[in-house]
């Protein structure tokens, strides 16, 4: 009877699923996602047709280089905290993360987990590209804010500014904030960042107690990663140079947002001014961050929609706009992230890469 259990067990089929299970796992969820949200991928997919076909390619182009030059960002925010990466390497692994920030449900954690885990799988210290990581998207986030408040004054001076866009704007800069004091903190107070790592290792531990097995992390993780992370710290105070470039380069990706956003206005046939377009990247990205919604599906498109409405935008226009801005910025980039999962290291089924403890 065991024998033939253990035969049943070792089907090839069975096999392959313990293999892949983490894949398997994320498809079914991306096949929901899909399910829930089908009326809207259609809705999109209509819009783009409609449009002019040229603005539509440029918007489409504009996108092609924001994912290009964000996988640049990453290897520049890597090289920052001594990390090696190559640009190949990254761009896969960037489609992937906003493939998993959708489908599983952990405020963006699970993006920048999977850059890290592919840095730790690449045999560099996971604390350092964490601190990477960070950079980036601290960089990333920053770098909006003048757009942003920009924005806030266009709408003012047309009388369209809403108190629920200002809140937005203050929540965002907010978070900002405190994601750029974590990394002064590794730097300036590095008992802190130990005392934090400490607990959480105290608590992946004590539930690995509950569970009766071995502790999930070692003795010494908490001061190991904390040091790393503190020279992570120390490594970007050091190079104030590649800073500043990293920095130059998030803004830049940023306005091809914004030329994306004004492409496709005149796809429709509507002319808008350069400020009206910056206004509806700002909806975009403050209702897609304080949601804590993956993307901010379904919110920032409502979001987008009004502003534009508020500034004369014909409702069915501004719609439209909004739908085929977010298909081209956020559900393409999920659909290759859901293509290119299998080559990232985490979800292979052959994980047999050196990696460095952390």
């Amino acid at each position: 009877m065991r024998t033939h259990r253990r035969i049943r067990l070792e089907h090839p089929w069975l096999l392959w699923v313990r293999r892949r299970w983490l894949l398997c796992l994320v498809s079914l969820a991306f096949a929901v996602l899909v399910a829930f949200r089908f009326d809207e991928i259609r809705q999109i997919a209509l819009a783009l047709v409609r449009g002019q076909l040229q603005w539509v390619l440029v918007a489409l182009l504009t996108q092609v280089g924001y994912y290009s030059l964000y996988a640049v960002l990453y290897q520049m925010g890597f090289l920052t905290v001594g990390v090696e990466s190559r640009w190949g390497d990254l761009l896969p692994v960037l489609f992937a993360s906003v493939f998993l920030k959708a489908v599983v449900p952990s405020g963006g954690v699970s993006s920048l987990a999977v850059m890290v885990d592919d840095a730790a799988k690449r045999g560099q210290s996971s604390a350092r590209a964490a601190g990477g990581a960070l950079l980036v998207l601290t960089a990333d986030l920053a770098t909006m804010v003048p757009l942003l408040l920009y924005g806030l004054h266009y709408l003012a001076l047309r009388g369209a500014l809403r108190a629920y866009q200002v809140i937005g704007v203050v929540f965002f800069v907010l978070f900002t904030t405190g994601l750029g004091a974590m990394l002064g903190l590794a730097r300036r107070q590095p008992q802190v960042v130990s005392g934090v790592l400490h607990a959480l290792q105290q608590g992946v531990n004590w539930v690995a107690t509950v569970l009766h097995r071995r502790p999930f992390l070692a003795e010494d993780w908490a001061a190991r990663n904390a040091a790393d992370f503190a020279g992570a710290a120390e490594g970007i105070a050091s190079r104030p140079w590649q800073l500043g470039r990293t920095l130059a380069l998030a803004l830049f990706v940023h306005l091809l947002d914004v030329a994306a956003v004004y492409a496709i206005f005149l796809a429709y046939g509507h002319g808008v001014t350069v400020g009206a377009a910056i206004v509806g990247f700002a909806m975009d990205v403050v209702f897609s961050v304080i949601t804590f919604i993956p993307h901010g599906l379904g919110v920032a498109e409502g979001a987008i929609t009004m502003a534009f409405v508020s500034l004369g935008v014909p409702t069915a226009n501004a719609l439209v706009v909004a739908l085929a801005f977010r298909g081209l910025n956020v559900w393409l980039p999920l659909a290759l992230g859901f293509l290119f999962l299998h080559q990232v290291r985490s979800f292979r089924a052959d994980r047999k890469t050196p990696s460095r403890q952390a």
